[in-house]
């Protein structure tokens, strides 16, 4: 199971890069580029069962973004020891569960 959800998230990761090309984003978040501002939303994100940050709700997106989300929230424990190989650690992500708290994830 674990195996399978690792596959069908990286294989969404990989083939979701023409999601904000295609619109299927919604317009009103944006992706949180400043490190400082990033933490803040990191800290006010943290789901006290689990001490870690919830991703975004994946009904605000469509298509392999909304997708992608599902398995980010399904599978957060094993994203979280994960690193990210998107250069993002200069918006101040530590793992790739961090391009699921904002908008990231989506493109």
């Amino acid at each position: 199971m674990f195996r399978k959800a690792l596959f069908l998230f990286i294989f969404l990761i990989f083939s979701s890069g023409s999601v904000l090309a295609n619109g299927e984003h919604p317009k009103t978040l944006k992706q949180e580029t400043d490190p400082k501002a990033f933490k803040i939303l990191k800290e006010k994100s943290i789901d006290p069962k689990t001490g870690l940050p919830k991703t975004l709700d994946p009904h605000l997106f469509k298509g392999k973004a909304k997708r992608a989300y599902q398995v980010a929230r399904e599978i957060s424990e094993v994203l979280a020891q994960m690193p990210c190989f998107c250069d993002c650690d200069v918006f101040g992500h530590e793992n790739l569960l961090d391009c699921f708290i904002d908008q990231h994830g989506a493109g």
